[in-house]
């Protein structure tokens, strides 16, 4: 369709161009003249005061009204077609992207489609996780959109903008705005709507660290700080560097590392790391426990496990489905 309007746009321009030249030529007029006249005869407004006052004029006018209303209703219709047809997909997908939306349970949202944001989203949908996107830019959200993304062109600093992104079914809203205060605002804004909502926020000021917690921000990260890390680590511990960046992800291997929550009724519960079975069973490593906001790195086999615990479990595909059956009383709990 744009093609047939730009073709409809140069043969506008050509009978323009036939009509100048040709009444020059025939009426011997000016070319302000000719250009006057000339789009009186197309538009069809009519000629006033100024009439052909030659034979040839008469007939060459003749021709030009005949084509050039021709090919001025061609391209007006070609692109009104091309307006309406654009308007009309352009409201049905955003009606259609605006019902998934709504729809959707246990999502992350992401505010800031920009370096760090991009990336963000690019990562949740690797590791399956539903997103929606939040941003401003017209070219960056029209660019998401292509690929395939779920999202909102607005301000996420709005009350509305969060509420149609359904933010009170969202369980994780990630703040990648590229000024810290806005990503105070959008946290306070976060919290505001939705209390029980996981905020991961970007900071680039240190300073901006304190705001953020205060502002309702369950983790900060600097990406210019994780980055200068990996880099300095890179060089002096390459070789656990990678190791660590493949085991965390590198999809085609079978090693991961997940997240376990320990429920209350879970049979675990009351056990130590080794009377629990979780390394003769499932051949599971237990990595690291995080109770009460603090990190058990590196836990003995006479830790007991109690019911809230988050367990960091490391180990191969299979041996984490089985930890998960265990945990969830699918498998019997023995020593």
């Amino acid at each position: 369709m744009g093609r047939r309007v730009w073709l409809a746009f140069i043969a506008v321009f050509i009978i323009l161009i036939v009509g100048v030249v040709g009444l020059i030529l025939t009426e011997h007029l000016s070319l302000s003249r000719a250009i006057y006249l000339t789009v009186q005869t197309v538009t069809t407004v009519g000629y006033g005061d100024i009439e052909p006052q030659t034979e040839a004029g008469h007939v060459f006018l003749i021709f030009l009204m005949l084509s050039g209303v021709s090919v001025m209703l061609y391209f007006a219709g070609l692109l009104m077609a091309f307006l309406v047809e654009g308007q009309l997909a352009g409201v049905y997908w955003r009606r259609k992207m605006n019902k998934k939306i709504e729809q959707l349970q246990d999502h992350i949202i992401v505010c800031g489609a920009g370096r760090v944001g991009r990336q963000v989203v690019y990562r949740l949908r690797k590791e399956g996780a539903q997103c929606v996107v939040i941003e401003q830019r017209e070219d960056l959200a029209r660019q998401l959109i292509e690929e395939g993304f779920l999202v909102i062109n607005s301000d996420a600093t709005h009350d509305e903008t969060l509420i149609k992104a359904s933010i009170n079914t969202a369980k994780g809203l990630i703040s990648a705005l590229p000024e810290d205060s806005l990503n105070v605002f959008v946290t306070l804004t976060a919290k505001g709507l939705n209390p029980n909502i996981h905020v991961v926020a970007r900071m680039d000021q240190p300073e901006s660290e304190k705001k953020l917690l205060r502002a309702g921000a369950d983790k900060v990260i600097s990406p210019a700080t994780l980055g200068g890390w990996r880099m300095a680590m890179s060089i002096l511990k390459p070789i656990s560097v990678e190791y660590l960046e493949t085991v965390i992800h590198d999809h085609n291997i079978e090693m991961e590392m997940v997240e376990l929550k320990i429920d209350q009724g879970s049979c675990l519960v009351g056990e130590t790391l080794l009377t629990s079975g979780i390394k003769q069973q499932t051949g599971a490593m237990v990595l690291a426990i995080l109770r009460d906001n603090q990190v058990i790195s590196n836990p003995g086999a006479s830790e007991e496990i109690l019911p809230g615990d988050l367990l960091i479990v490391l180990g191969l595909r299979d041996q984490l489905h089985r930890l998960e059956k265990l945990a969830a009383n699918l498998i019997a709990c023995k020593s």
